[in-house]
């Protein structure tokens, strides 16, 4: 009598890698998306939040306060910038360098405002005087071209789908507040059509003007400890952001064509190996010199940037295809189970590629706002 073989336990546990694969996957989609869209917005929101913040004072006080507190200075001095070029804006050498016309109006002999500003966390490459006069209420009006370099930390939180704020904060060096106060001539200062900064579009400037203590008394064993000078800062900001994905775009090109490379190891027999392993450790070893790639354009810096979380999704990506190829080289070869091995290539080509690009767009989206 003939006995009828029941299949396998194991051949059966094997047919549940299926779904256990495809939901596992899908979970890790909407969980990795998650974490990093919320990561990426709320960069974000600190970002604007930190720009609102600096321009805050400037916005609830308005030039009418300004002008009140000028008036209770001994020496009251208008200030207003042109800006005319910006000539460079260095990310990785922290560092942005204006060329701007900057113009004092003032009364008093006592001041010279022009010779004695300093443009605070930058250094002056070059001040030319264009003209002083007299005005006929009595006044003197200066007027300069100054070029600057500016000391500036930026946040590559978001890079490369950033936003900067550019600020030149102008003090003078020799009166503190309670001799000198400046007033922004907001309605005159102004920001020249050809500023063009490479790889970013610029937005509509503000002027303000606010306090800046120094917490220290510089050593002078007259002043008593804990003591503050305070003096009246004259601030310009341009904000700048990326316009558009065209960036974005070309400095990832190569890194999504990797992971395409990497999951045509799908369409391959498992027993391929040559070319279905090698597809993938080629697209991982393209993906690690994106990697450098990217870093180049930054500076040496602990916080992690989006472009980090991009080559990160990537090489986890194509980390997941060998993965998938060494369970499916099992299936067929170990196992003995050629179509189930097939049907796990189609399931994992259907979920992963799609579940890589939607990440990918969710976390752009959330840093390009």
């Amino acid at each position: 009598m003939k006995t009828i073989e029941s299949p396998e336990p194991s051949s059966e546990r094997i047919r549940f890698l299926l779904p256990l694969w495809s939901v596992g996957l899908l979970l890790l989609s909407l969980t990795a998306g998650y974490r990093l869209v919320s990561a990426v917005s709320s960069a974000r929101s600190e970002a604007a939040a930190r720009h609102a913040a600096r321009l805050e004072a400037g916005d609830k006080n308005g030039e009418e306060a300004g002008n009140t507190a000028a008036k209770a200075a001994n020496g009251h001095v208008k200030i207003g910038i042109y800006m005319d070029r910006i000539p460079e804006v260095s990310i990785k050498g922290t560092s942005w360098t204006a060329d701007f016309f900057l113009w004092f109006v003032w009364k008093g002999k006592e001041y010279n405002p022009g010779e004695t500003f300093r443009v605070v966390d930058g250094e002056i490459a070059k001040k030319e005087k264009i003209k002083e006069e007299t005005l006929p209420d009595g006044s003197m009006y200066a007027l300069y071209q100054v070029e600057a370099k500016v000391t500036k930390f930026f946040d590559v939180s978001r890079f490369p789908a950033d936003d900067h704020q550019l600020t030149l904060r102008i003090e003078d060096a020799k009166n503190d507040e309670t001799k000198l106060r400046f007033t922004a001539d907001a309605a005159n200062s102004g920001l020249s059509s050809r500023v063009q900064v490479q790889g970013y579009s610029t937005g509509a400037f503000s002027t303000i003007v606010q306090p800046h203590a120094y917490k220290s008394t510089h050593g002078d064993p007259r002043l008593p400890a804990g003591y503050q000078v305070k003096y009246s800062q004259f601030i310009y900001a341009i904000p700048i952001a990326r316009g558009g994905a065209g960036f974005y775009i070309k400095l990832f090109q190569g890194l999504f064509a990797a992971v395409a490379i990497a999951v045509l190891a799908f369409f391959i027999k498992p027993t391929d190996v040559d070319p279905r392993f090698g597809l993938g450790v080629g697209a991982f070893f393209a993906a690690i010199a994106n990697c450098y790639i990217t870093a180049s354009l930054l500076p040496d810096t602990g916080q992690a940037s989006l472009a980090d979380t991009v080559n990160s999704v990537a090489i986890f990506a194509i980390f997941l295809t060998l993965v998938q190829s060494t369970i499916s080289l099992w299936i067929y070869d170990i196992r003995d189970n050629p179509q189930l091995s097939i049907r796990f290539d189609r399931m994992s080509a259907l979920i992963l590629p799609p579940g890589y690009a939607i990440v990918n767009w969710l976390i752009y989206q959330a840093a390009a706002g």
